[in-house]
């Protein structure tokens, strides 16, 4: 399943989801949507400690294809954050896990990797089971700086360089089998951050010429060319850095708030649009925001938005802090993690006080 994408890593087996949400329904758990979390959150409306908003990211196929027909087997709803950039362009709705089991289409046949449609999301949207909220406009990531992390040989860490080169790829880029290809070997890659929150860095044009005719002149598919390759390259970019060309400009102030704009208001306007509901939710892809960027989003009718990255406002009202899931662990051992967080975030003892000593750990080593 996903063969070939550039991020497999962040899925979930199916079968291990679906152990999951029996596993909610079994115990008596109630997936909520985020309107009813906020009421609790304020007070409004007691809980029971069985609540539990589901969610999921990027507004990908098999969530429309797998999620969505198990949430309703099990009585579960979630949200979905989506970015109007990332939608698949045609107007398709795909079959999904309820046409297998009606034996409408074999599990083999059913298409897996992409971004949803319009028309998928309407479905969603309307059956009660999925709310869907905003993701930012374009979930992209820009250089931020001029440090270089690393080289690329293939794989997801040239998943934004390439997309920022080729923005009319983002929302099809799964389907493109040579997608990895667009980036040639050894380029350098440098620090790059949320589109939300970075003005993005120009590299010098000239060093990217001269890093990929040193690139040219070695076999960089022979990993032991690479060391002496890099090397190389670093060099040169030092050599640009001391006289103060490696980044040749910062993005301006008003460029970035009417891109800021677009990221987070303009996403909201359109998702309603196209779905005929309100949106009043936002979350922060990456985890990165400031406080800037959350008060630009309150004054455009967001009610509340992910603390992501921001760890010390998780206890705000209007911040939503958010649990990961795991992907690869037993379902022992998923249980048991479940049941730690949702205690912790509950405040039961001695949970809370357990993941509080740890919270505190993290922040002596981060300083």
């Amino acid at each position: 399943m996903f063969d070939g994408w550039v991020l497999r890593f962040l899925t979930l087996s199916l079968e291990n989801f679906e152990q999951q949400m029996a596993y909610l329904q079994g115990n008596g758990y109630k997936a909520i949507f985020l309107d009813e979390w906020l009421r609790i959150r304020k007070g409004e409306k007691s809980a029971t400690g069985k609540e539990v908003c589901l969610s999921f990211d990027d507004g990908l196929l098999d969530n429309w294809v797998y999620a969505f027909p198990v949430a309703k087997k099990y009585g579960m709803k979630f949200t979905l954050f989506v970015s109007p950039e990332c939608i698949e362009p045609r107007q398709v709705v795909r079959p999904t896990l309820e046409d297998v089991w009606n034996g409408q289409i074999r599990s083999s046949e059913l298409e897996e990797l992409g971004y949803l449609s319009w028309e998928e999301l309407k479905v969603m949207q309307e059956s009660g089971v999925v709310d869907v909220q905003s993701h930012t406009m374009t979930h992209a990531k820009y250089v931020s700086g001029p440090r270089i992390k690393g080289f690329y040989y293939g794989g997801f860490k040239g998943l934004h360089p390439i997309l920022n080169a080729h923005p009319e790829i983002r929302a099809t880029y799964m389907g493109i089998p040579d997608f990895e290809k667009k980036l040639p070997l050894g380029t350098a890659l440098f620090e790059e951050t949320s589109a939300v929150v970075v003005k993005k860095h120009t590299v010098n044009q000239d060093f990217i010429a001269e890093s990929a005719a040193l690139a040219k002149a070695q076999n960089l598919s022979d990993p032991a060319t690479r060391p002496a390759f890099e090397q190389a390259v670093l060099q040169l970019a030092e050599r640009y850095s001391q006289s103060g060309k490696l980044i040749t400009g910062v993005e301006a102030d008003q460029d970035y708030r009417k891109r800021l704009a677009y990221e987070v208001v303009d996403s909201k306007q359109i998702i309603e649009d196209k779905l005929k509901k309100p949106v009043r939710f936002l979350c922060w892809p990456h985890g990165d925001n400031n406080s800037a960027t959350h008060v630009l989003a309150k004054e455009s009718g967001y009610l509340a938005t992910t603390s992501g990255k921001m760890l010390s406002e998780r206890e705000n009202v209007d911040r939503i802090p958010r649990i990961a899931a795991d992907f690869d662990s037993s379902p022992w051992v998923n249980r048991q993690k479940f049941h730690f967080k949702t205690a912790a975030h509950y405040r039961r003892q001695p949970y809370y006080a357990i993941w509080a000593l740890n919270e505190l750990k993290n922040k002596v080593l981060q300083h």
